[in-house]
């Protein structure tokens, strides 16, 4: 283990940080595919989409550390999702859309580095 993992002293909170990060990064799939009128609101298209890969980038860094390899398969993720609403009927993908989600999970990644960086003082 490294990184904000080491911090963590309890396997079960380790564990469920992981759950939870594969929760969200599924459920955010199933809402970026599937029909717009199922997708929650909480408020402007804009900071969802930054919150939603904040936090999943976050969840990430902190669960398995390798903070690189996390912002760059979640800028994958986030791509192909996006291309991914070019085929779904009512859904358009958007650039800066995208960026959106790029930008909240590098902000998520460099969130859990800052708190490693604290931790390990």
């Amino acid at each position: 283990m490294d990184g904000l993992n080491r911090s963590i002293s309890s396997p079960f909170a380790l564990i469920s940080i992981r759950i939870s990060a594969w929760t969200l990064l599924v459920l955010i799939g199933i809402w970026t595919l599937g029909p717009l009128a199922d997708r929650p609101r909480l408020g402007p298209p804009e900071l969802e989409r930054f919150a939603a890969y904040c936090l999943t980038g976050f969840l990430f860094c902190a669960g398995y550390g390798r903070p690189r390899l996390v912002a760059c398969v979640l800028c994958a993720v986030a791509v192909m999702l996006e291309l991914g609403q070019l085929f779904v009927p009512g859904r358009d993908a958007g650039i800066p859309d995208a960026f959106e989600k790029m930008l909240g999970a590098g902000a998520g990644v460099v969130a859990a580095m800052i708190l490693r960086h604290s931790a390990s003082r």
